[in-house]
């Protein structure tokens, strides 16, 4: 009998190993088009990684259009930086991580065992144990013996991947206010300052143009006799006194109020930064 128990032992052990053999991806859901994934597989997880030229919204509705086709709920999910999805298939829980990286993105999908502690110890056998001998040698089979299980092995518990920590991460300092996300206030109307005039006060000539990144700008030209100095000065004077103050400015040695002429260039740059 202590054969029998033993054996009935090593069935129940075996069958909490084979609950621990590491899922599968599953076949219906593809990388996203035109990329080679690396994938690593551990004891109850396997991880796909890649990166591709799409933007995260591509990525995000080539996985949806997955999703649907197998009629699984699809709920992506921001996480401050890019969008996790998550689902749940008959042999894995899924977590799809998709990041922008530059002008493309960087896609991170695991399949992780289900954590369910039920399926893998539901089916244990029950051991009942013999019946007690009498005092006198005989097995008494008349003799009621409680039945006794052995106990539940609960599975291991599967350690957080990557992904999954840096999101929980997130949602801590979401909750404790750390790293506010701050948006910058609207640009003011593309107008020249009335303030800013020619050097005797009179009204300039405006000029519209386009940068090389296509952002339009306001720009004027004259031509004065006036001293180099003298117009470094007034300007400088002139932005500092209008809320645009001076940080960053340059004058050669060129012409000077003693009347010395030389071949050189200056600049005055003042900032005005509301938001």
């Amino acid at each position: 009998m202590k054969i029998l128990r033993a054996a009935a032992w090593f069935v129940a052990a075996q069958q909490v190993m084979l609950c621990q053999t590491a899922p599968s991806m599953p076949s219906w859901l593809a990388d996203y088009p035109g990329v080679t994934a690396e994938t690593s597989t551990l004891k109850a997880l396997v991880q796909s990684t890649y990166k591709t030229a799409a933007s995260l919204p591509a990525v995000v509705d080539h996985y949806r259009s997955l999703f649907e086709a197998q009629k699984l709920p699809f709920m992506p999910n921001p996480d401050g930086i890019g969008t996790v999805i998550r689902g749940a298939t008959a042999g894995c829980d899924l977590l799809i991580t998709i990041h922008p990286q530059g002008t493309g993105s960087f896609v991170e999908v695991s399949c992780a065992a289900k954590s369910n502690s039920s399926s893998s110890t539901a089916a244990l056998p029950e051991v009942i144990a013999p019946p007690a001998p009498s005092h006198s040698g005989i097995p008494n089979h008349g003799s009621t013996h409680p039945r006794i299980a052995p106990p539940r092995i609960a599975p291991p518990s599967r350690m957080p991947t990557a992904a999954e920590a840096i999101e929980r991460h997130k949602q801590l300092v979401e909750e404790m206010g750390i790293h506010k996300v701050y948006t910058d206030a609207p640009a003011p109307p593309l107008v020249w300052p009335p303030w800013l005039v020619h050097l005797k006060g009179a009204p300039l000539k405006i000029q519209k143009g386009v940068d090389q990144s296509k952002d339009d700008y306001l720009s004027t030209t004259f031509v004065t006799s006036a001293p180099m100095t003298a117009i470094f000065s007034f300007y400088e004077e002139l932005l500092n006194s209008n809320g645009y103050p001076v940080h960053s400015s340059k004058l050669g040695t060129g012409q000077t109020t003693s009347g010395i002429v030389q071949n050189a260039d200056g600049y005055v740059e003042g900032s005005n930064y509301p938001n």
